[in-house]
């Protein structure tokens, strides 16, 4: 359960920037309604430049293989996790639409906010179009299109986006699509097509989260799209009606979830409600849903906190399985329309995953962590099979509503990304938590050393971290999650080892990169990989001459979108990078800069804990590492007897957290993990004598390992 926030202070950091020092509440951050990605101005502030362009910087990873494709007005096209700006098809065609910068804005109106696609027929070689939603107007309009998606079927590729109209009593947001005429890399786009058959000035549709899928047996394209409606406060869905050779007419809209009778409605200052994700299946099975807060509980208590409600923040959805003709939820007597991750999957987290306390080493003090909150930054997709699959921010957090992304000392307490998957055949009546009939759910990544941090706005840096799911098809138990966080380098005048100094305030910290970060589960999302750092671009740490606006010429990659299916050892996605060069927006944000665009895929190998023997082990035991003393991979077995959450993780001398190698529900097996010498961010961690813990049940076993380099 959450009760409403208090506004705290946190650290001040920007990702390769210098921003400030600390103040008092360094590991805590407000929750409450999200306003940055909702209240976007229509009208641009010039920020006159000042320096020449960033250089063009490609991942140094070996396993990465992308091209920078074209540079982005700003990076909006891409800040929410829900839109779909890739497709890569079964043929290996892929898709890539987005925001377009192609010069300076004169007037700016003319030219910001262009609708831009890229073509590929193997992820290498790009052919870039331009001014999609202008059509065969020359010179480019004023049309301004923003969170653009991709769509693809045999025939053709589509373009999403929404635009500005200034109708009505907000932006006049106005839903529109487009093909490609001439088929895959045909080059000649459509007029701008109307996704909404009657949209009038009452409307206000923003963000759109598309999905297609093929009847096989009837020869039936069909297409759903999923918008929010900024001024009327609710979410509706466009179902196609026709489809033929890449035109498409949609239905009227449906109101898909319904805000202001069954959620805590949202209000001209913002709302507990994200945006909407969909997905779907070739087949038609699909899923559309978003993180949100219902009215009431499941004992009809008022969830608003400001009528000091209490209840969980958790994802909510709806499922089809006819091709998104009709959606059904059964969520209880208080919501029957929807399903959502229930409150008994909430605490059973609280209970396993997170620390009790909190330790605030300059106050002395111990704070009790007494409930959960997720924030508002999410991926849903189904695999092949239909079942969902979502990702989720997530905080513990005290009983005055303040959440907590670290412990004092540094250590993790549970902030992070968690994956959550049930089947749907059991759905309506889950089994047990983390068993194959029930919800499980498992821990991805910590956000400890990113989320800490504030970002050049002054807010915590969880804003602007996003994780996005791509599932196997070639196998519905490998999924993939790609996530952009920190990763730590040196710092001017500062000893990292005590990043809580009480004394001084913070030192510098140009040598901090954000990078992207790859983890494959090969078990349904019950254990996960070790963290890759695929981009791997650390900062220098040297001054831009003249400065930038945020201080440093870092390079950043940032808000990653995966396609929705990969392969077993390869996974798909597009990313930004800022180049500090212009800023369209008038703030700090990497995100109001111009923009890098990148795609390509990184290939995986290695892998989450798997059966090593096919025989089952009377009892736990947890065996000695090998080889130890290790440099620079250790392998660690384990055997478990009956199928139980297992735990295994890795503390230094201290008894800090350093890498939670397992953390999840295994069947009875056993297995065997390796350890690289890195920390939760991927961090190679110094030479030492480090311990392993695994706890599962009752059974806990503890063991030491040596690090020699």
């Amino acid at each position: 359960m959450k009760r409403s926030v208090l506004m705290l202070t946190i650290l001040a950091f920007g990702i390769g920037t210098v921003l400030g020092s600390v103040t008092k509440g360094p590991n805590t951050a407000p929750y409450g309604q999200k306003l940055i990605k909702k209240v976007e101005s229509c009208s641009l502030l010039q920020v006159p430049d000042n320096h020449g362009p960033s250089p063009i910087i490609m991942p140094s990873s070996r396993d990465a293989h992308f091209t920078f494709i074209d540079s982005s007005t700003n990076g909006y096209g891409m800040i929410l996790g829900v839109t779909r700006p890739l497709v890569v098809t079964e043929n290996d065609e892929w898709f890539f639409v987005f925001r377009q910068w192609y010069g300076e804005p004169t007037p700016q109106s003319s030219k910001s906010g262009q609708i831009g696609a890229a073509y590929s027929e193997n992820g290498e070689d790009w052919d870039v179009y331009t001014y999609l939603n202008t059509g065969f107007n020359w010179p480019p309009s004023d049309r301004q299109g923003r969170y653009p998606s991709a769509l693809g079927n045999e025939d053709y590729p589509f373009a999403f986006w929404n635009e500005y109209t200034s109708l009505g009593s907000q932006y006049g947001g106005r839903p529109y699509y487009t093909y490609d005429e001439f088929g895959w890399g045909g080059g000649s786009f459509a007029d701008p097509i109307e996704v909404d058959p009657l949209y009038d000035d009452t409307k206000d549709l923003w963000v759109g989260s598309p999905g297609y899928s093929y009847d096989i047996d009837n020869d039936i394209h069909h297409f759903n799209v999923s918008y929010n409606d900024w001024s009327r406060n609710n979410y509706y869905l466009f179902h196609s009606e026709v489809y033929e050779d890449g035109y498409i007419i949609f239905g009227q809209e449906i109101l898909i979830i319904d805000e202001q009778n069954d959620l805590v409605p949202g209000t001209s200052s913002g709302s507990f409600n994200s945006s909407t994700a969909l997905s779907m299946t070739k087949d038609g099975y699909g899923m559309v849903g978003l993180v949100g807060l219902f009215a009431v509980d499941q004992y009809g208590n008022d969830c608003d906190p400001n009528n000091d409600g209490d209840c969980y923040h958790t994802a909510i959805f709806k499922l089809t399985e006819d091709h998104g003709a009709t959606w059904h939820g059964d969520g209880g007597i208080y919501y029957p329309n929807y399903y959502h991750i229930p409150d008994n999957v909430w605490d059973h987290l609280l209970d396993n995953a997170c620390l009790d306390q909190y330790w605030d080493p300059c106050l002395s003090t111990y704070t009790d962590l007494i409930d959960l909150w997720s924030w508002y930054e999410l991926d849903m997709k189904v695999d092949s099979e239909g079942n969902p699959h979502i990702v989720l921010e997530v905080m513990p957090c005290d009983a005055d509503g303040s959440c907590y992304y670290r412990n004092g000392d540094g250590t993790h307490i549970g902030s992070g990304f968690y994956h959550f998957t049930i089947d749907r055949d059991y759905i309506d009546e889950p089994g047990d938590i983390n068993t194959p009939r029930g919800w499980n759910y498992s821990f991805v990544i910590s956000g400890k050393d990113t989320w800490a941090f504030q970002a050049p706005d002054g807010d915590s840096f969880i804003w602007q971290t996003q994780a996005s799911i791509a599932i196997s098809a070639e196998d519905d138990n490998v999924v993939y999650v790609v996530t952009d966080m920190a990763a730590p380098g040196d710092v001017k005048g500062y000893d990292p080892q005590d990043p809580y100094d009480c004394e001084e305030p913070w030192e510098y910290y140009p040598y901090w990169s954000e990078d992207i970060y790859v983890l494959r589960s090969q078990d349904d999302g019950s254990t996960w990989s070790d963290s890759m750092n695929v981009t791997n671009t650390p900062d220098d740490g040297e001054e831009c001459d003249p400065p930038t606006m945020s201080g440093w010429c870092s390079p950043e990659e940032t808000f990653p979108h995966a396609a929705q299916w990969a392969t077993n050892d390869k996974v798909y996605f597009v990313y930004q990078m800022p180049n500090w060069y212009h800023n369209t927006a008038g703030d700090l944000l990497a995100l109001d800069h111009v923009n890098r665009l990148y795609a390509g895929w990184v290939e995986v190998g290695g892998a989450s804990t798997e059966p090593s023997i096919n025989v089952i082990p009377a009892d736990y035991s947890l065996e000695n590492a090998f080889p130890n003393p290790f440099n620079p991979l250790t392998k660690i077995q384990f055997d478990v007897p009956e199928a139980n959450d297992v735990n295994l993780v890795i503390y230094d001398m201290l008894g800090r957290e350093v890498n939670t190698l397992v953390s999840g529900f295994h069947n009875r097996g056993t297995y065997s993990v390796v350890w690289n010498g890195k920390n939760n961010v991927g961090r190679a961690v110094p030479s030492g004598v480090y311990f392993y813990r695994m706890a599962s049940g009752e059974f806990s076993k503890v063991k030491k390992l040596v690090l020699l380099k």
